[in-house]
């Protein structure tokens, strides 16, 4: 998913007490790795340096901009799971905006957000489609522009979550269990086939993922529990080769 004093707003606005969230995790990661405080700030300072001469961050001053988006991902998911909004072959409906569908598919999958302001997202994502008055789901994920205030939230929350599997894996007890955390690495893949690459993960990671929800979602009670999540991703390296 703000209050504001007097004081002047940080470059990301309220998302501050994230991001040293974020650090305290870093920093944990830096001990257990046996790297002193200084490279540890050097690294840091160099790393913020070299962003703010890439491009001024843009502020975050808004936190229901986030919130919006937190909303239109869970009114994507009841629209592909609910069997209220899903046609004959198990897809997702077009609805009617005048006969108030789509204000009951987002009044069930949460109310704390206006249907308006989630179409309007839903729109800007490309993830759905107005065509007179009905409104079409295009795709299932959410992915907003690097410009939206929710994607900058979105991105501190991801890295802090990753410390956070990172730091319980490298300092549980004996008797923990592990945290799931897998990566496959290929020092020999040509730059020629990381498109192909890119395209097979978005169809079969995608896919991963849906079925997965689909599982978590199969087994909600009304009683809130932790937050417990699963992510893909994907880096690149600098290499030449």
């Amino acid at each position: 998913m703000s209050t504001q004093g007097t004081e002047s707003p940080s470059p990301i606005g309220h998302s501050s007490a994230a991001v040293e969230a974020l650090l305290d995790r870093v920093a944990r990661l830096c001990i257990l790795g046996n790297v002193s405080e200084d490279a540890a700030v050097r690294a840091i300072r160099n790393s913020y340096v070299r962003a703010r001469e890439q491009e001024a961050a843009p502020a975050v001053d808004n936190a229901d901009e986030s919130m919006d988006a937190f909303v239109a991902g869970q009114v994507l998911s009841e629209w592909h799971q609910n069997g209220q909004f899903l046609d004959s072959e198990g897809a997702p409906r077009p609805l009617s905006l005048s006969a108030g569908e789509f204000t009951a598919l987002c009044r069930t999958a949460s109310v704390s957000v206006a249907a308006d302001r989630v179409l309007e997202l839903l729109k800007r994502a490309e993830a759905a489609e107005v065509e007179g008055d009905r409104v079409s789901a295009r795709r299932r994920e959410l992915i907003l522009d690097c410009a939206h205030p929710a994607s900058i939230m979105r991105a501190i929350r991801l890295s802090a979550e990753f410390a956070t599997t990172l730091n319980q894996n490298l300092s549980r007890g004996v008797q923990e269990p592990r945290l799931f955390e897998r990566t496959v690495v290929s020092t020999k893949l040509a730059k020629m086939h990381v498109p192909s690459l890119l395209a097979y993960l978005n169809i079969h990671g995608q896919s991963f993922l849906e079925d997965l929800d689909a599982w978590m979602s199969a087994r909600e009670g009304a009683a809130s529990g932790p937050a417990v999540g699963i992510g893909v991703y994907v880096f690149v390296g600098t290499s030449n080769a």
